[in-house]
This record gives C-alpha cells, sequence and structure tokens, in this order.
C-alpha cells in the first residue's frame, strides 16, 4: 500500500471541494430564504420551469433522486403552493407533478 506524502489538509482535493460545496449551500439557504425553500425544491422548481408537467419518474431520473426522497419534497412544495401533483389522466399509475399558475409567472433564478 502506498503512503501518501502530502497530508496537509489544506492541500487536499477533497477538503477544497468539501469546503466549496459548504459555501455553495451557505450561499443558496441565504438566497432561497425568503421563498421558504430548500436547494433541492429549488432544483425541483428549476425543472419544472424548464418543462413543466412531468411524471413522476422522469422528475427523479432528471434530478437523480430516488421517488421516496422526492415524494415528501413534493409534498411540501405541494401544501406550500408552488406545485400540483395529479393522476395521468390516461395511466393512473403515473404521477404527473406540474406547476400552479401563479408560480409558473414567478421565476427564481441565481
Amino acid at each position: 500500500m502506498e503512503q501518501m506524502t502530502d497530508t496537509r489538509l489544506a492541500d487536499q482535493l477533497c477538503f477544497s471541494i468539501y469546503n466549496t460545496n459548504r459555501l455553495f449551500a451557505k450561499f443558496y439557504q441565504k438566497a432561497l430564504e425568503p421563498y421558504q425553500l430548500t436547494y433541492t425544491q429549488y432544483i425541483v422548481l428549476l425543472a419544472l420551469w424548464e418543462q413543466d408537467c412531468k411524471t413522476l419518474s422522469d422528475l427523479a431520473k432528471e434530478l437523480e433522486l430516488a421517488s421516496n426522497t422526492l415524494t415528501p419534497l413534493l409534498k411540501r412544495l405541494e401544501t406550500a403552493g408552488w406545485l400540483t401533483r395529479c393522476r395521468a389522466e390516461n395511466d393512473q399509475r403515473q404521477l404527473m407533478i406540474q406547476l400552479t399558475e401563479k408560480r409558473k409567472r414567478a421565476k427564481i433564478s441565481y
């Protein structure tokens, strides 16, 4: 097994990525605070602003999130009036996600 020659924390790529991620999260937390949104909720809205009315499975695939992670998040967004969840008319097994009329016009970008 090879030994690491440079073990200073500041020189580790993983620490730089960790620190950047932390600062990025802090920025978005502050920026999204007036809307009472988390970053994950925000990326769901971005995906829907790009193309509204998606199936749960398509949205999960696009965002690379498991549907069991996405479902409670979507419920909170629905309760807050950002989107609606309904069954597809042609296939009742499909859950469709779409923005409310009010929120279609309320795009947020950072």
